[in-house]
């Protein structure tokens, strides 16, 4: 469980270091091999520190997540007007955060942010799974496939190494989404 005193500084300073710390050493090791001692330690912070802020170290982690969801929020409004054009923005923010995913994934902690990717497309991206004219039974469905879409997209690219430039990915979404790659149109 996350402390949720977002307004102190001090803080605010504490999680954005046991964060830090906390990738730095997962770009090392598992996360599974990582101790509360080692994350506070690299972090030149004290366990109670810690504890203030945290539960466990995925807490951590999940914290630094929603930061990011939370940026991505940001720079998304006004939302673009197209479902490619918001696909464009979601691809190239996360391209910017490849690290950060990789600890992620490869700590088999994906859930986190496929937790937070449905968040996203049921609060903040509603609107794309609305424009169809969907049944209002239908809504749920449309914006568990985008979530889904974007998450195994990410989750394939950074299992293919991040070869593939993030245009190229954008393609392959909007494609998926327009049926391309199914009814034989190109």
């Amino acid at each position: 469980m996350i402390n949720k005193n977002t307004t102190n500084p001090a803080a605010l300073r504490s999680r954005t270091a046991l964060a830090r710390a906390l990738v730095l050493l997962l770009l090392e090791r598992p996360l599974k091999d990582i101790t509360i001692e080692d994350i506070t330690s690299s972090a030149g912070l004290s366990r109670q520190t810690f504890y203030t802020n945290f539960s466990q170290k995925e807490d951590i982690l999940e914290h630094s997540l929603n930061e990011l969801f939370s940026m991505l929020t940001k720079e998304l409004h006004p939302l673009p007007d197209t479902m490619c054009g918001m696909l464009t923005a979601y691809f190239q923010f996360w391209s910017g955060h490849k690290k950060f995913l990789s600890v992620l994934f490869d700590n088999e902690l994906s859930y986190l942010f496929a937790t937070n990717n449905v968040y996203l497309f049921r609060n903040e991206f509603s609107s794309y799974a609305q424009k169809g004219k969907p049944s209002q039974e239908e809504i749920p469905y449309l914006e568990s496939y985008l979530a889904g879409l974007t998450f195994q997209l990410l989750r394939t690219w950074q299992q293919n190494a991040w070869l593939e430039d993030t245009e190229l990915i954008v393609q392959i979404a909007c494609r998926l989404l327009k049926g391309e790659f199914f009814n034989g149109k190109e």
